[in-house]
């Protein structure tokens, strides 16, 4: 009888530690790039735990989150490898292969790249080591934090919009007739988005019941002139605006004031503003586009002042 007992307690207990790891572990840990959510944008494919049990990244899509612009990244159908670049760093790896190539240097991984619904994957600690960023694991929020000291890195949700090829990099600069412009992130939002929604109960947006979409920027201007500028009651020449366009419509957005911020030279959200020579400040500047019903084709930002005007292209359309 003891015996039975035994050999019963022997196989529970080699039912419990045969149980695979994919179970213990749960679902794929959230990711944070410099402290912000990484989101996968809608129609691509998410981030996943392989056979081997490494949470596996799109190259493309944490490549782009962490400042690698499309143009910068290709496939070899035919070869099956695709090679990333960035600030002269070449990666490249090959669909089934367990190593790839940092610069002409092999570099090993623990399991193979893989191929997803157009989309190939490597484990994330491989895509950020190889750009040169830190990656760790909050265990207690199953979290991976990647850390980046790159600028670029962090400062806009564009690659949530699929339809989007990001161009350049941030911080960017314009120059206008004496007046400097620095955009250091940019946030598009969908205006019947959680986000926006909650930007508009803390600001009180102006116009958000039109908006169908909302640009949101941290900037810092300056006055590099010899003479007061100034956007208020005396003169209400626009200086800093944003432009979209999609395959319907195209036009200059919308500046949207704060009801519940609005006083002059605000570094909460800036809406009037008064610049001696030599000052300058950091706010927000938020604009709404109510005219796009479909996805942008473009986004870019423009400086005008004094009779000359500065501009960029941030994100076109996808071909």
């Amino acid at each position: 009888m003891k015996k039975m007992i035994y050999v019963a307690a022997f196989f529970l207990l080699m039912s419990v530690l045969m149980v695979p790891a994919a179970g213990a572990a749960g679902k794929v840990p959230q990711i944070k790039i410099n402290g912000t959510l990484f989101v996968t944008p809608a129609g691509e494919p998410q981030p996943y735990i392989n056979k081997d049990y490494r949470t596996m990244g799109s190259v493309r899509m944490v490549g782009n989150a962490l400042g690698v612009l499309d143009d910068n990244i290709e496939w070899d159908a035919k070869a099956r490898t695709v090679t990333m670049e960035k600030n002269k760093t070449i990666i490249i790896m090959t669909v089934g292969q367990q190593d790839l190539s940092v610069n002409g240097r092999t570099v090993p991984m623990d399991t193979v790249a893989e191929l997803k619904n157009g989309r190939v994957f490597i484990p994330l600690r491989f895509i950020a080591e190889s750009l040169g960023a830190q990656i760790d694991f909050d265990d207690k929020t199953r979290t991976v934090l990647i850390t980046s000291d790159d600028p670029s890195v962090g400062k806009h949700n564009l690659g949530n919009f699929k339809e989007l090829k990001v161009v350049t990099n941030f911080p960017i600069v314009l120059e206008a007739g004496g007046l400097k412009l620095t955009v250091h992130d940019v946030y598009l939002y969908k205006a019947d988005s959680a986000e926006a929604k909650n930007l508009n109960n803390k600001y009180n947006l102006q116009y958000f019941s039109r908006a169908k979409y909302v640009v949101w920027s941290k900037i810092t201007l300056e006055n590099t002139s010899k003479k007061v500028i100034r956007y208020d009651g005396l003169d209400l020449n626009e200086k800093v605006g944003w432009f979209t366009a999609t395959s319907e419509t195209h036009g200059r957005l919308l500046n949207s004031n704060s009801i519940t911020y609005g006083t002059m030279n605000n570094t909460e959200v800036l809406d009037g503003w008064i610049l001696k020579p030599s000052e300058s400040i950091t706010s927000t500047n938020v604009q709404i586009d109510y005219l796009s019903e479909k996805p942008f084709d473009t986004i870019g930002v423009f400086l005008s002042y004094n009779n000359a005007t500065s501009n960029e292209l941030i994100a076109v359309g996808k071909e």
